[in-house]
Protein backbone atom coordinates (compact mmCIF):
# COMPACT_ATOMS: atom_id res chain seq x y z
CA UNK A 1 0.00 0.00 0.00
CA UNK A 2 1.46 3.30 -0.96
CA UNK A 3 2.40 5.58 1.89
CA UNK A 4 0.60 8.88 1.76
CA UNK A 5 2.59 11.81 3.18
CA UNK A 6 0.48 13.99 5.48
CA UNK A 7 1.34 17.65 5.92
CA UNK A 8 1.04 18.93 9.51
CA UNK A 9 -1.44 21.85 9.58
CA UNK A 10 -0.43 25.32 10.89
CA UNK A 11 -1.78 25.97 14.36
CA UNK A 12 -4.84 28.18 14.44
CA UNK A 13 -4.08 31.52 16.12
CA UNK A 14 -6.79 33.52 17.88
CA UNK A 15 -7.59 36.80 16.15
CA UNK A 16 -6.86 39.03 19.17
CA UNK A 17 -3.53 37.27 19.76
CA UNK A 18 -2.61 37.73 16.10
CA UNK A 19 -3.32 41.46 16.30
CA UNK A 20 -1.21 41.78 19.44
CA UNK A 21 1.61 39.84 17.77
CA UNK A 22 1.49 42.15 14.76
CA UNK A 23 1.54 45.26 16.99
CA UNK A 24 4.56 44.00 18.91
CA UNK A 25 6.32 43.12 15.69
CA UNK A 26 5.82 46.62 14.33
CA UNK A 27 6.98 48.18 17.58
CA UNK A 28 10.23 46.24 17.23
CA UNK A 29 11.10 48.43 14.26
CA UNK A 30 9.36 51.73 15.16
CA UNK A 31 8.18 53.44 18.38
CA UNK A 32 4.55 52.83 19.30
CA UNK A 33 2.47 55.06 21.59
CA UNK A 34 -1.06 54.52 22.74
CA UNK A 35 -3.27 57.57 22.85
CA UNK A 36 -4.30 58.82 26.28
CA UNK A 37 -7.27 61.07 27.05
CA UNK A 38 -7.96 63.09 30.19
CA UNK A 39 -11.04 65.07 31.20
CA UNK A 40 -9.21 67.50 33.47
CA UNK A 41 -5.98 69.39 32.69
CA UNK A 42 -2.71 68.64 34.40
CA UNK A 43 -3.06 71.96 36.22
CA UNK A 44 -5.47 74.89 36.29
CA UNK A 45 -4.04 78.38 35.86
CA UNK A 46 -5.53 81.32 37.74
CA UNK A 47 -9.04 81.40 39.22
CA UNK A 48 -11.35 78.82 37.65
CA UNK A 49 -14.64 77.04 38.33
CA UNK A 50 -12.93 73.66 38.61
CA UNK A 51 -16.14 71.72 39.31
CA UNK A 52 -17.55 72.91 35.98
CA UNK A 53 -14.18 72.91 34.19
CA UNK A 54 -14.89 76.55 33.29
CA UNK A 55 -12.52 79.50 33.16
CA UNK A 56 -13.47 83.10 32.53
CA UNK A 57 -11.13 85.51 34.32
CA UNK A 58 -8.54 87.09 32.01
CA UNK A 59 -5.33 85.08 32.11
CA UNK A 60 -7.04 81.99 33.51
CA UNK A 61 -6.72 78.65 31.74
CA UNK A 62 -4.93 75.33 31.95
CA UNK A 63 -1.58 73.58 31.63
CA UNK A 64 -0.93 70.17 30.08
CA UNK A 65 2.26 68.19 30.63
CA UNK A 66 2.80 65.23 28.33
CA UNK A 67 5.33 62.93 26.72
CA UNK A 68 4.59 62.40 23.06
CA UNK A 69 4.59 64.11 19.68
CA UNK A 70 1.09 65.62 19.47
CA UNK A 71 -1.72 66.93 21.63
CA UNK A 72 -5.25 68.20 21.07
CA UNK A 73 -7.84 69.73 23.39
CA UNK A 74 -11.61 69.90 23.14
CA UNK A 75 -13.14 73.17 24.36
CA UNK A 76 -16.54 74.87 24.42
CA UNK A 77 -16.75 78.62 23.87
CA UNK A 78 -18.94 81.50 22.74
CA UNK A 79 -16.76 81.98 19.68
CA UNK A 80 -15.53 85.43 20.75
CA UNK A 81 -12.67 84.51 23.06
CA UNK A 82 -9.05 83.88 22.21
CA UNK A 83 -6.29 82.07 24.06
CA UNK A 84 -2.56 82.53 24.25
CA UNK A 85 -1.15 79.03 23.80
CA UNK A 86 2.45 78.50 24.88
CA UNK A 87 4.09 75.34 23.56
CA UNK A 88 7.35 74.79 25.43
CA UNK A 89 7.46 78.51 26.14
CA UNK A 90 6.66 79.76 22.62
CA UNK A 91 3.35 81.70 22.54
CA UNK A 92 0.80 81.71 19.73
CA UNK A 93 -2.72 83.10 19.50
CA UNK A 94 -5.69 80.75 19.17
CA UNK A 95 -9.10 82.18 18.27
CA UNK A 96 -11.88 79.93 19.54
CA UNK A 97 -15.00 78.96 17.58
CA UNK A 98 -18.58 78.92 18.83
CA UNK A 99 -19.67 75.61 20.33
CA UNK A 100 -17.61 72.51 21.06
CA UNK A 101 -14.51 71.96 18.93
CA UNK A 102 -11.29 70.02 19.05
CA UNK A 103 -8.12 72.08 18.64
CA UNK A 104 -4.75 70.66 17.63
CA UNK A 105 -2.35 72.39 20.04
CA UNK A 106 0.79 70.45 19.14
CA UNK A 107 1.81 68.15 16.32
CA UNK A 108 4.99 66.71 14.84
CA UNK A 109 7.05 67.28 17.98
CA UNK A 110 10.19 65.41 18.86
CA UNK A 111 9.41 62.52 21.16
CA UNK A 112 9.88 63.68 24.74
CA UNK A 113 8.38 65.75 27.54
CA UNK A 114 6.48 68.92 26.57
CA UNK A 115 4.40 71.62 28.23
CA UNK A 116 1.37 73.49 26.94
CA UNK A 117 -0.11 76.50 28.74
CA UNK A 118 -3.35 77.99 27.41
CA UNK A 119 -4.64 81.21 29.00
CA UNK A 120 -7.39 83.65 28.10
CA UNK A 121 -6.39 86.83 26.32
CA UNK A 122 -9.95 88.07 26.78
CA UNK A 123 -11.99 88.96 29.86
CA UNK A 124 -14.96 87.38 31.56
CA UNK A 125 -18.04 89.17 30.26
CA UNK A 126 -17.35 87.77 26.78
CA UNK A 127 -18.27 84.32 28.11
CA UNK A 128 -16.72 81.38 29.94
CA UNK A 129 -14.61 78.74 28.22
CA UNK A 130 -15.17 75.07 29.12
CA UNK A 131 -12.43 72.43 29.13
CA UNK A 132 -13.88 69.12 27.89
CA UNK A 133 -10.86 66.85 27.34
CA UNK A 134 -7.33 66.55 26.01
CA UNK A 135 -5.65 63.76 24.08
CA UNK A 136 -2.05 62.92 23.28
CA UNK A 137 -0.45 60.15 21.25
CA UNK A 138 1.80 59.50 24.23
CA UNK A 139 0.99 59.90 27.92
CA UNK A 140 0.21 62.72 30.30
CA UNK A 141 2.66 63.65 33.04
CA UNK A 142 2.03 64.88 36.59
CA UNK A 143 1.65 68.60 37.13
CA UNK A 144 4.69 70.58 38.13
CA UNK A 145 4.97 71.98 41.63
CA UNK A 146 3.18 75.35 41.73
CA UNK A 147 5.45 78.36 41.68
CA UNK A 148 5.15 81.31 43.99
CA UNK A 149 2.15 83.36 43.02
CA UNK A 150 1.25 86.91 42.07
CA UNK A 151 -2.37 88.12 42.16
CA UNK A 152 -3.38 91.13 40.06
CA UNK A 153 -6.66 92.92 40.84
CA UNK A 154 -7.93 95.72 38.67
CA UNK A 155 -10.04 97.17 35.88
CA UNK A 156 -9.61 97.34 32.10
CA UNK A 157 -5.92 98.23 32.42
CA UNK A 158 -5.17 94.97 34.23
CA UNK A 159 -7.47 93.01 31.88
CA UNK A 160 -5.55 94.19 28.79
CA UNK A 161 -8.39 96.19 27.19
CA UNK A 162 -7.40 97.45 23.73
CA UNK A 163 -3.73 96.70 24.36
CA UNK A 164 -3.14 95.61 20.77
CA UNK A 165 -5.24 98.39 19.24
CA UNK A 166 -3.81 100.74 16.61
CA UNK A 167 -4.38 103.92 18.61
CA UNK A 168 -6.77 105.85 20.85
CA UNK A 169 -9.39 106.15 18.11
CA UNK A 170 -10.13 102.43 17.91
CA UNK A 171 -12.97 100.97 19.94
CA UNK A 172 -12.89 97.84 22.05
CA UNK A 173 -13.06 94.43 20.42
CA UNK A 174 -12.08 91.03 21.83
CA UNK A 175 -9.42 90.82 19.14
CA UNK A 176 -7.49 93.81 20.54
CA UNK A 177 -7.55 92.61 24.15
CA UNK A 178 -4.54 90.67 25.42
CA UNK A 179 -4.01 89.93 29.10
CA UNK A 180 -0.81 88.04 28.23
CA UNK A 181 1.00 91.34 27.54
CA UNK A 182 -0.30 93.32 30.52
CA UNK A 183 2.10 94.73 33.08
CA UNK A 184 1.19 92.06 35.66
CA UNK A 185 1.61 89.16 33.24
CA UNK A 186 4.95 90.44 31.94
CA UNK A 187 6.26 91.00 35.47
CA UNK A 188 5.07 87.57 36.64
CA UNK A 189 6.91 85.78 33.82
CA UNK A 190 10.08 87.76 34.50
CA UNK A 191 9.88 86.87 38.20
CA UNK A 192 8.99 83.23 37.57
CA UNK A 193 5.67 83.60 39.41
CA UNK A 194 2.29 82.03 38.62
CA UNK A 195 -0.28 84.75 37.96
CA UNK A 196 -3.95 85.02 38.91
CA UNK A 197 -5.74 88.00 37.34
CA UNK A 198 -9.05 89.27 38.73
CA UNK A 199 -9.97 92.19 36.48
CA UNK A 200 -13.15 93.64 35.01
CA UNK A 201 -13.32 96.59 32.62
CA UNK A 202 -15.03 99.64 34.08
CA UNK A 203 -14.99 98.43 37.67
CA UNK A 204 -13.95 100.36 40.77
CA UNK A 205 -14.51 100.40 44.51
CA UNK A 206 -16.91 103.27 44.98
CA UNK A 207 -20.65 102.69 45.03
CA UNK A 208 -21.22 106.24 43.85
CA UNK A 209 -19.71 105.44 40.45
CA UNK A 210 -21.52 104.52 37.26
CA UNK A 211 -21.39 100.73 37.76
CA UNK A 212 -23.78 98.77 39.94
CA UNK A 213 -21.09 96.28 41.04
CA UNK A 214 -17.74 97.00 42.63
CA UNK A 215 -14.65 94.84 42.94
CA UNK A 216 -15.74 93.81 46.43
CA UNK A 217 -18.91 92.36 44.87
CA UNK A 218 -17.14 90.13 42.33
CA UNK A 219 -13.72 89.36 43.76
CA UNK A 220 -14.78 85.98 45.18
CA UNK A 221 -16.56 84.77 42.03
CA UNK A 222 -15.09 81.64 40.44
CA UNK A 223 -15.58 83.33 37.07
CA UNK A 224 -17.01 86.81 36.45
CA UNK A 225 -20.24 85.10 35.33
CA UNK A 226 -20.39 82.45 38.10
CA UNK A 227 -20.76 83.18 41.79
CA UNK A 228 -18.42 81.45 44.17
CA UNK A 229 -17.29 81.31 47.76
CA UNK A 230 -14.51 83.31 49.44
CA UNK A 231 -11.07 82.00 48.60
CA UNK A 232 -9.23 79.97 51.21
CA UNK A 233 -6.00 81.42 52.64
CA UNK A 234 -3.13 80.83 50.23
CA UNK A 235 0.34 81.20 51.70
CA UNK A 236 2.00 80.64 48.32
CA UNK A 237 0.93 84.09 47.14
CA UNK A 238 3.97 86.33 47.55
CA UNK A 239 2.55 89.55 46.11
CA UNK A 240 -0.80 91.17 45.30
CA UNK A 241 -1.06 94.26 43.10
CA UNK A 242 -4.30 96.27 43.19
CA UNK A 243 -4.72 98.82 40.40
CA UNK A 244 -8.09 100.44 41.12
CA UNK A 245 -9.24 104.05 41.27
CA UNK A 246 -9.25 105.10 37.62
CA UNK A 247 -12.99 104.51 37.25
CA UNK A 248 -13.68 106.01 40.68
CA UNK A 249 -11.87 109.34 40.23
CA UNK A 250 -11.87 110.11 36.50
CA UNK A 251 -13.92 113.07 35.23
CA UNK A 252 -13.38 115.11 38.42
CA UNK A 253 -15.08 112.59 40.72
CA UNK A 254 -14.00 112.28 44.35
CA UNK A 255 -16.18 109.56 45.94
CA UNK A 256 -16.57 109.81 49.70
CA UNK A 257 -16.72 106.03 50.26
CA UNK A 258 -13.58 105.08 48.30
CA UNK A 259 -11.15 105.02 51.24
CA UNK A 260 -13.44 102.94 53.44
CA UNK A 261 -14.13 100.45 50.64
CA UNK A 262 -10.42 100.16 49.83
CA UNK A 263 -9.59 99.49 53.49
CA UNK A 264 -12.19 96.68 53.45
CA UNK A 265 -10.54 95.23 50.36
CA UNK A 266 -7.10 95.30 51.99
CA UNK A 267 -8.47 93.55 55.08
CA UNK A 268 -10.00 90.82 52.93
CA UNK A 269 -6.82 90.36 50.90
CA UNK A 270 -4.72 90.08 54.05
CA UNK A 271 -6.94 87.25 55.32
CA UNK A 272 -6.71 85.41 52.00
CA UNK A 273 -2.99 85.99 51.40
CA UNK A 274 -1.35 86.17 54.84
CA UNK A 275 2.28 86.22 53.62
CA UNK A 276 1.90 88.52 50.62
CA UNK A 277 3.15 92.04 50.11
CA UNK A 278 0.25 94.19 48.93
CA UNK A 279 0.84 96.94 46.37
CA UNK A 280 -1.79 99.66 46.09
CA UNK A 281 -1.04 100.82 42.57
CA UNK A 282 -2.41 103.65 40.46
CA UNK A 283 -2.00 104.66 36.83
CA UNK A 284 -1.50 105.45 34.06
CA UNK A 285 -4.73 106.59 32.32
CA UNK A 286 -5.93 109.53 34.43
CA UNK A 287 -5.45 113.24 33.95
CA UNK A 288 -2.90 114.76 36.30
CA UNK A 289 -5.62 116.51 38.30
CA UNK A 290 -7.67 113.33 38.81
CA UNK A 291 -4.53 111.31 39.49
CA UNK A 292 -3.44 113.67 42.28
CA UNK A 293 -6.83 113.32 44.03
CA UNK A 294 -6.84 109.52 43.65
CA UNK A 295 -3.23 109.23 44.80
CA UNK A 296 -4.01 111.18 47.95
CA UNK A 297 -6.91 108.84 48.71
CA UNK A 298 -4.82 105.69 48.19
CA UNK A 299 -2.04 107.05 50.38
CA UNK A 300 -4.71 107.59 53.04
CA UNK A 301 -5.69 103.92 52.64
CA UNK A 302 -2.08 102.87 53.26
CA UNK A 303 -1.92 105.06 56.37
CA UNK A 304 -5.27 103.85 57.72
CA UNK A 305 -4.29 100.21 57.16
CA UNK A 306 -0.92 100.75 58.84
CA UNK A 307 -2.74 102.19 61.86
CA UNK A 308 -4.61 98.87 62.10
CA UNK A 309 -1.38 96.86 62.08
CA UNK A 310 -0.81 96.30 58.35
CA UNK A 311 2.96 96.28 57.69
CA UNK A 312 3.19 94.83 54.18
CA UNK A 313 1.21 97.38 52.18
CA UNK A 314 2.94 99.71 49.73
CA UNK A 315 1.74 102.50 47.46
CA UNK A 316 2.99 101.97 43.89
CA UNK A 317 2.93 104.79 41.33
CA UNK A 318 2.43 103.33 37.83
CA UNK A 319 1.92 106.66 36.08
CA UNK A 320 4.43 106.13 33.26
CA UNK A 321 4.56 108.48 30.27
CA UNK A 322 3.14 106.61 27.25
CA UNK A 323 4.85 106.59 23.86
CA UNK A 324 1.68 105.38 22.17
CA UNK A 325 -1.83 104.17 23.04
CA UNK A 326 -4.15 101.21 22.68
CA UNK A 327 -7.87 101.50 22.03
CA UNK A 328 -9.78 104.26 23.88
CA UNK A 329 -6.52 105.71 25.29
CA UNK A 330 -5.68 102.51 27.14
CA UNK A 331 -2.07 101.48 27.83
CA UNK A 332 -0.29 100.00 24.82
CA UNK A 333 2.18 97.12 24.79
CA UNK A 334 5.12 99.46 25.41
CA UNK A 335 3.34 101.25 28.27
CA UNK A 336 2.52 97.92 29.91
CA UNK A 337 6.15 96.88 29.57
CA UNK A 338 7.25 100.04 31.39
CA UNK A 339 4.66 99.43 34.12
CA UNK A 340 5.87 95.83 34.44
CA UNK A 341 9.38 97.07 35.17
CA UNK A 342 8.10 99.22 38.05
CA UNK A 343 6.07 96.34 39.52
CA UNK A 344 8.94 93.90 39.18
CA UNK A 345 11.34 96.30 40.88
CA UNK A 346 8.94 96.74 43.79
CA UNK A 347 8.51 92.99 44.27
CA UNK A 348 12.23 92.29 44.01
CA UNK A 349 12.93 94.98 46.58
CA UNK A 350 10.70 93.19 49.07
CA UNK A 351 11.14 89.54 48.17
CA UNK A 352 14.19 89.30 45.95
CA UNK A 353 14.25 87.20 42.75
CA UNK A 354 11.81 84.28 42.40
CA UNK A 355 13.62 82.48 39.57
Amino acid sequence: MPVIARCRPWPVMRFDVAIAFLFLSLCTFMPCFAAETIERPSKWIGRVAASDAAFGWPGSGFALYFEGTSLSATLVDTGKNSLEVELDGVPQRLDLQAGQHRYQLADGLRQGAHEIRATRRTEGWIGDTIFVSAETDGSFLPAETPATKLVAIGDSITAGYGLEGVGPGCKFSPGTENQYLTYAAVAARSLGMELTTLAVSGIGLSRTGKNAKTMLDVIDSVTPLRKGVPALPDERVSAVVVNLGTNDFSDNRNPSDFIDEYVKLIFRLRNQFPKAYLYAALGPMMSQKDFDVAEKAIEAVVQASAAKGETRLRYLNLRVKPKDFGCDWHPSRSTNAAMATLLEQAIRADWGPHD
